[in-house]
């Protein structure tokens, strides 16, 4: 657990909000990529340049970055302090997925993905930032960071 939390920390609050934005980024990019399979894209020309872009190591780092984002969800919910090692392979998985796009030119003409990318990062830097208080700053004597000082 993420210890010395009160039932409605503001921190935690927040960490929950930041997280369920990340979720919904996820979900919105994977709807996408779904939707060019089931061949609902207007343009099936586009849809199918884009799936050819892909490769399926670029697919298992996508979404294994958006169910992962799911499970660091959960555990902000419960309090574990897991959600900040896994929300770390999480943020990997993207950028690595994000580096591989690069190469899909039907992607990067159909979506402006300079801007998407900046909001991402940003996001996830916040992400980082709250998860980091919750797991590592003093909030009483049964926090992490408090029984690391009393070893000292």
């Amino acid at each position: 657990m993420i210890h010395g939390e009160k039932p409605h920390n503001p921190i935690h609050v927040a960490a929950i909000v930041l997280v369920t934005l990340q979720v919904l980024y996820g979900l919105f990019w994977a709807g996408h990529d779904l939707s060019a399979r089931l061949g609902l894209w207007p343009d099936p020309a586009i849809a199918h340049q884009f799936l050819y872009g892909l490769i399926w190591t670029q697919e298992f780092f996508f979404f294994g970055h958006v169910v992962l984002n799911c499970v660091v969800l959960w555990l902000v919910i419960t309090k574990h302090h897991y959600a900040l090692p896994v929300f770390t392979v999480s943020f990997l998985f993207d950028r690595i997925d994000w580096v591989m796009m690069t190469g899909n030119t039907a992607f990067n003409e159909t979506f402006d993905v300079n801007g998407l990318t900046l909001a991402s990062f940003a996001l996830q830097t916040l992400i980082f930032s709250v998860l980091a208080i919750l797991v590592f700053a003093p909030r009483d004597e049964t926090s992490p960071a408090a029984a690391r000082r009393s070893k000292s």
